[in-house]
């Protein structure tokens, strides 16, 4: 009903303030315009008929009242009439968000009754005083008449406005600038390119340390792959004369070529995709160094470089804050795990072409201005500080909330508060912009110094205050000291960036520091770190250039420097800052959660290792585990190896992104300035209480628990969620088992423990966790197949238990147990499953046998992308082939391959792992490794294959819309087509009991419990040691910079033979067409523990300790080649 009457005063507003010259007017009226139908929308749409669009127009009105309010108090006529009404209730609007916020916290969060009704008023207040501040307009167009002609000539130009006063106020600052002369595109178009720019070198930069994280993963050791963090010290490149002005000249060619970072993720091969991205943030390092050193002669130029470079960090910083934790255009990202990396490409190559239109190279300005030089090593340090407090505190919005977090009940921020940290970035670059003659660089340092000893000394909402501080003044000395730098020449820029990477080394040497040479020394030394990066900072302010004489913005021959583009880089910042803000509503969360079978009053409750969140093949990992999760109905989690919060991590946020897809509170945990690797709780029950624990760690790395207090059903449950320290350590583990027994013996609620114990069954600390010492009880005592993870329980019942691998997240399984709440623990006893509510059962989608289970064989052959066979005895060893020679693509899973022509993966089912060859049955050879030659032509006992062609399929994975019966152990049921083939098989595990499932289509192969996943290809492991990698120049890392890449030799493999192709259980005869044992060992898992303990391809079943350790030296050398 009024949408025509403001889209009327928006149209006389525009009539009434429009000047020749300036676009001002026009951009205000295109938001106004904007700003009405969004009004509209979100009072005619809401909440009730559409959420999802009640909050989009909701948002787009907040967001756009900002600049309509803004820049209507910038064109107001000279009425100070008019003026005061509008300032007096564009307050009042914008001060009403402060209680309309936390009222809207206390009713969605923390349910306090009537918190609704007084947001209700605050809501209805917010309206009112939009309305009235339009309604001032009525007092400007007191000298319009219905014709709408000007007669006091304000439109001509001839009558004052605000924005003339500020202007004349503030002439020699840059913010007069905002309002002088008229708005030019182009130079907008220039300020987002440089701004999207600096977006790119900050997310190739980011990306670099989480590519070279993933090596010491696989190798389970130092690589050799880490010196590739030295490729930023490219710009000691630009020493050489020469080479400095071809670089100059060809600057966009430079920028053109470090896109390699972003075209990485087309590579699948992890080290080249790691090259590639190396490649790239050697060459943006340059580009970015070079750009800067060719402005040196126009300050107002330089600075405008700067400013782009740090709103990209912003910027890098909002994206991941948008999609939750990965900067979408990572080599990480691809589109199925949520990346836009073509998007991101395509703007990349256009943000260079236009931001690299025009680089000077002129002498004069500060290089040869008549102040004295201090030493570059100085400004270096300040560069180098600079830097590694930019990437480690403030490349993700969360990492400091993080740092200050301290569990439940929430006393601080939470991850929806990361705009606070991201506005804290824009008001340090706005004041570096608009308050040039206010604080100095040493007070900004000084302030710098308070915020960082805030943040290490306290906690909460405290805490935090010293965190946007520390944010803040970060920001604002960015231009300074990279001017400095500028000053002092590109081996500054040099030094400065190897400064960085040995405070990045240092920033990883304090939690890995059992595993890394010297570590012992950097121990938990977080504020060591910290304090040299304020010292390093000290050293680049001392040598940085007075700010009095900065301030004067003139050239040696005395002529100013014209600041106008600043206004424009402020725009572009704003733009950020309000995707900031609208992503921050989407996020907040809205504690409603329910649990799955809430009728039945059950927990399902899982322990889950997720390494980082990176995949076997350097992929990220989180939306993979998140429809794992869901599919497995689980209500409580424990995650561990969480902690991402640094940069060899990415500063990532899995955990926030998981509970607020997924619908569940979340303890995050020791936040990263404890020191540990990280552990996290998500539950879909209100958290009451948590505390976090660091376990007595003497030697090694420290062991972190968190003890929750869960409001289930009404009824209180505790969980702990614990990490044990390494095997290497038994006086570590001993402590922490007594420290932990003791907490859960003085408990008198039921408990839940889900835990990485590093222990096998009724051996060891197993009695300390288990029995009167601790009042706990193993879920299923029976199951002797386990080493990390355990699920330990008392005072409730335990009705479930299974063991879940999809090795394509990660190669740890998902141990998931079913509790029903308000009943007493029961006995071990085991029951049909018809017995048992469907509450209590585990989803249809993980149940069904596979067919050589069925017929009661321990061993599975797959050939032709969908033939089993079935048998009692492995081949003879050395019917072993290449690998290649599987080449065939499964039918129901078609990334992976199943067998090939006349060739079979052979596999166990997990019925019995101590399975003999078939040349061992005709007594032919043997060897200790199940390794011989030939073998006769006798068939071996008790071999009954069983062909199981596509006439007979194995059981699959349907649909989670199909719900099919499972199969039943007689007869093995056909499975239901289904064309989903985005999920990866999976296998669980119960004890004895093994079922198998695979996705996709009738015709698939079983894949078999208690096995391992193929990997893509030939075993990388055999690059023998000292294999050279030099640091090209071009690749911007200083020539003649070697390195060896420390890698396992694996043992050479059998020599193929032929095998005959109708039976690949017999023993050798003349005629033999080959077998493969597929792409089974990996260079991951610990080579003689396969080779010992299993023969085949499926869940790796916990149990030893073979996932990869953090950063540990690699073990000797030794063999992974066997038959599975």
């Amino acid at each position: 009903m009024t949408s025509g009457p403001r889209l009327l005063l928006v149209f006389l507003w525009y009539i009434l303030t429009a000047r020749p010259n300036t676009s001002l007017p026009k951009i205000i009226a295109g938001v106004g315009v904007f700003r009405t139908l969004s009004c509209g929308g979100w009072t005619y749409v809401t909440s009730t008929d559409d959420h999802g669009w009640h909050d989009i127009f909701m948002i787009s009105y907040l967001v756009a009242t900002l600049p309509w309010t803004l820049g209507c108090l910038a064109l107001s006529p000279n009425n100070p009439k008019a003026v005061k009404y509008r300032k007096i209730l564009a307050g009042s609007f914008f001060g009403t968000l402060v209680p309309l916020i936390y009222y809207f916290i206390q009713h969605k969060v923390h349910k306090v009754p009537g918190a609704y009704t007084i947001y209700a008023f605050y809501e209805w207040a917010l309206i009112l005083f939009d309305v009235g501040f339009d309604a001032v307009t009525a007092i400007d167009f007191d000298g319009f008449e219905l014709i709408v002609r000007d007669v006091k000539g304000s439109s001509r130009g001839k009558m004052q406005q605000v924005a003339d006063t500020v202007l004349e106020k503030e002439k020699d600052k840059p913010i007069g600038n905002i309002f002088e002369g008229q708005f030019l595109w182009a130079n907008a178009l220039d300020a987002a390119a440089d701004v999207y720019n600096g977006f790119i070198f900050w997310s190739m930069l980011t990306s670099l340390g989480l590519t070279v994280w993933y090596f010491p993963l696989w190798h389970m050791g130092i690589s050799g792959y880490e010196v590739m963090v030295m490729c930023t010290v490219s710009p000691f490149l630009l020493l050489n004369r020469s080479l400095r002005s071809l670089v100059i000249q060809n600057v966009r060619l430079v920028h053109l070529l470090s896109l390699s970072g972003l075209l990485a993720y087309l590579t699948k091969t992890p080290e080249y995709r790691l090259f590639s991205v190396a490649f790239g943030v050697s060459m943006s390092c340059l580009a970015w160094t070079a750009t800067w050193y060719a402005e040196r002669s126009q300050l107002s130029r330089l600075e405008s470089r700067i400013l782009g470079w740090s709103i990209g960090l912003v910027a890098s910083s909002t994206a991941k804050f948008a999609f939750q934790t990965n900067n979408p255009i990572w080599p990480i990202m691809h589109a199925e795990n949520g990346g836009w990396n073509k998007i991101g490409l395509f703007l990349a190559a256009l943000a260079i072409i236009r931001s690299t239109r025009t680089v000077t190279d002129n002498r004069g300005g500060i290089d040869s201005a008549d102040r004295p030089k201090t030493s570059p090593y100085l400004a270096s340090l300040g560069l180098g500080g600079l830097v590694f407090g930019l990437h480690s505190l403030l490349s993700d919005s969360s990492t400091m909330i993080l740092w200050v977090w301290e569990g439940f009940p929430v006393r601080g921020p939470i991850a929806a508060n990361g705009v606070l940290t991201i506005a804290a970035m824009g008001v340090g670059i706005l004041a570096g912009i608009f308050f040039r003659g206010g604080l100095s660089s040493w007070m900004n340092l000084a302030l710098a110094g308070v915020g960082a000893f805030i943040l290490t000394s306290y906690h909460s909402w405290f805490g935090y205050m010293g965190a946007i501080l520390l944010a803040t003044t970060l920001m604002a000395l960015a231009t300074p000291l990279i001017t400095s730098a500028v000053r002092h020449g590109p081996m500054a820029f040099g030094l400065g960036f190897l400064i960085y990477n040995i405070l990045v080394l240092a920033h990883v040497w304090v939690v890995a520091y059992a595993f890394v040479p010297g570590g012992p020394l950097m121990r938990e030394h977080t504020d060591w770190v910290i304090t040299a990066t304020m010292l390093f900072l000290w050293a680049g302010v001392y040598a940085s250039p007075s700010l009095a004489t900065t301030n004067k913005r003139t050239t040696k021959f005395g002529k100013e420097v014209p600041s106008r583009s600043a206004s424009y880089y402020g725009c572009v910042l704003l733009m950020v800052q309000l995707i900031a803000l609208a992503t921050s509503y989407l996020r907040f969360p809205t504690n409603d959660y329910v649990p799955y079978h809430k009728e039945d009053k059950v927990i399902t409750a899982g322990i889950w290792t997720i390494h980082f969140s990176l995949d076997n093949d350097m992929w990220s990992s989180e939306r993979r585990m998140r429809d794992l999760i869901k599919e497995l109905e689980i209500d409580v989690i424990g995650l561990l190896e969480s902690d991402l919060q640094r940069i060899i991590m990415g500063n990532r946020d899995t955990t926030q992104y998981l509970a607020e897809d997924l619908g569940m509170y979340v303890d995050y945990g020791p936040g990263p300035n404890k020191h540990t690797w990280g552990s996290a709780l998500l539950s879909k029950f209100p958290i009451l209480n948590s505390t976090h624990h660091l376990l007595p760690s003497p030697v090694g790395e420290l062991a972190p628990a968190i003890h929750a207090t869960l409001d289930a059903y009404g009824e209180l449950v505790d969980v702990v969620v614990f990490h044990s320290g390494q095997e290497e350590d038994p006086e570590d583990r001993r402590l922490q088992s007594e420290y932990l027994a003791n907490l859960m013996k003085g408990s008198p609620r039921p408990l839940i423990l889900l835990s990485y114990l590093v222990i096998k069954p009724n051996e060891g600390n197993y009695q300390t966790y288990v029995g009167e010492k601790s009042g706990m009880r193993d879920i299923d005592p029976s199951d002797w197949d386990r080493w990390c993870e355990y699920i330990l329980y008392k005072g409730i019942r335990r009705s479930g238990y299974a063991r879940v691998s999809r090795s394509t997240i990660t190669d740890t399984e998902l141990q998931v147990g079913k509790f029903v709440v308000g009943q007493p623990a029961s006995s071990n006893e085991r029951i049909q499953e018809e017995q048992v509510p469907n509450g209590l059962r585990f989803p249809s989608l993980f149940r069904g046998q596979g067919q050589c289970v069925n017929i009661n064989k321990p061993v599975m052959a797959l050939a032709g992308g969908s033939d089993c066979w079935c048998g009692d005895l492995l081949p003879v060893s050395s019917s072993k082939v290449s690998d290649n020679r599987c080449d065939k693509v499964c039918q129901g899973w078609d990334k992976d391959k199943c067998g090939g022509d006349n060739a079979w993966s052979v596999l166990l089912t997990g019925l019995n792992n101590n399975v003999g060859s078939a040349q061992e049955a005709s007594k032919s050879e043997s060897d200790s490794n199940d390794s011989g030659s030939d073998s006769n032509s006798n068939p071996p006992p008790k071999a009954s294959p069983s062909p199981l062609t596509s006439s007979i399929p194995t059981s699959t994975i349907p649909s989670p819309s199909a719900k099919p019966k499972p199969s039943s152990d007689a007869a093995p049921a056909a499975a239901q087509p289904d064309t989903t083939k985005d999920k990866p098989p999976s296998t669980i595990t119960r004890a004895s009991t093994v079922v198998v499932t695979a996705p996709g289509q009738t015709q698939a192969a079983a894949v078999s419990p208690e096995t391992i996943r193929p990997s893509k290809g030939p075993n990388t492991a055999g690059i023998a040691a000292g294999v050279v990698v030099g640091v090209v120049a071009i690749c911007a890392i200083v020539g003649g910079l070697f390195f060896f890449l420390r890698r396992k030799k694996r043992r050479a493999l059998e020599e193929d033979f032929q095998r005959r192709p109708a039976n690949p259980f017999e023993p050798e005869t003349e005629s033999k067409p080959p077998a493969s044992s597929h792409s089974m060992s990996d260079s991951r898992l610990e080579p003689s523990v396969m080779l010992q303990r299993r023969q085949s391809d499926g869940s790796i079943a916990d149990n030893q300790d073979y996932s990869r350790r953090i950063l540990k030296a690699s073990p000797s050398h030794r063999s992974d080649a066997h038959i599975h």
